[in-house]
């Protein structure tokens, strides 16, 4: 029979072959999964680190840009990274890295819409306009600021 550390070590390794994974994210999983081991999933997950099969800053730089290829405002970006478990910080420098612009997205995202965009009154185009954008994650002041 296999010891637990062996077993919280194949299960972390089957995780990280479907995608990768942020420390934080695979701590969660684990601990799910073994629930009375955190000590044994803490040593596994630091083990994974040193070996470099997890790494939260190169994971930060691969979500963060495959985050931007979507039309999506910083707020959305920041509210996805914060579920994995990411740092503001690595993930504010992986955007400056990319030189990701939030003004390029919004137009990307207004040009997006507007293509199926068929409200003739203005003021509803424009409140329509508008829910799309927050939902898609741009702040009032960026939309307010898209629309001046």
């Amino acid at each position: 029979m296999k010891s637990i550390y062996d077993q919280i070590w194949e299960s972390a390794l089957k995780k990280l072959e479907v995608r990768h994974h942020s420390k934080a994210e695979l701590l969660r999983k684990l601990t799910e999964k073994f629930p009375g081991d955190r000590g044994t999933i803490l040593t596994v997950i630091e083990e994974m680190e040193r070996v470099q099969l997890l790494n939260d800053r190169r994971f930060t730089e691969e979500f963060v840009h495959h985050l931007i290829q979507k039309p999506i405002g910083r707020f959305k970006i920041m509210m996805e990274c914060k579920k994995r478990g990411l740092d503001e910080a690595m993930v504010e420098q992986a955007l400056l890295d990319a030189e990701w612009s939030e003004e390029k997205a919004i137009k990307e995202a207004v040009a997006e819409k507007q293509r199926v965009f068929h409200e003739k009154d203005e003021r509803k185009r424009k409140q329509k306009l508008v829910n799309f954008l927050k939902n898609r994650g741009f702040t009032d002041r960026v939309i307010f600021r898209y629309f001046k």
